[in-house]
């Protein structure tokens, strides 16, 4: 069973950034913490760090969650660490998201945007619930441009 606290810690948060995705997910891979600190961006945002819940099996570090309140429904973003997908954990941790939500703003939808290549979270994110509202559309993020679909949880 996986536990969680609010607020990323320092040490985890440069773990994160030194976490390594293959392939096409490689794009998921952050900059140098350094320069998010210089930069005061995602993860190092002082804003936002209310925002990230860090998830652990026992003693293993296994992802964490950024859950965003916005007017009609949360927006979730979700990272596992790499070495550790495809193991259950980002369905586990979205359950953990649901009762987080709840006890923020009970009733809420959940909702997340996922590249649509991605099958792999497609599916964990349809295991946990979420499913594909509308077309495919065209985003353009920090790492680019991207085709993305959005998923809504009802809760």
């Amino acid at each position: 069973m996986l536990t969680y606290h609010n607020i990323l810690t320092e040490s985890e948060k440069q773990d994160i950034c030194n976490w390594h995705y293959t392939g096409n997910y490689a794009i998921y891979n952050l900059p140098a913490y350094d320069s998010l600190v210089s930069s005061q961006q995602g993860i190092a945002n002082p804003a936002n760090a209310g925002n990230y819940y860090a998830f652990y099996d026992k003693d293993v570090f296994v992802g964490y969650i950024n859950l965003i309140q916005r007017n009609n429904k949360f927006s979730v973003g979700i990272a596992v660490r790499p070495d550790l997908c495809s193991q259950g954990y980002g369905r586990q941790m979205l359950l953990l998201c649901d009762g987080i939500a709840a006890a923020i703003c009970p009733g809420k939808p959940l909702g997340l945007q996922v590249r649509s290549w991605n099958k792999r979270a497609i599916k964990c994110y349809q295991n946990a619930g979420y499913v594909i509202t509308g077309d495919e559309y065209e985003l353009t993020t920090p790492s680019g441009k991207g085709m993305f679909y959005r998923m809504i949880k009802q809760v």
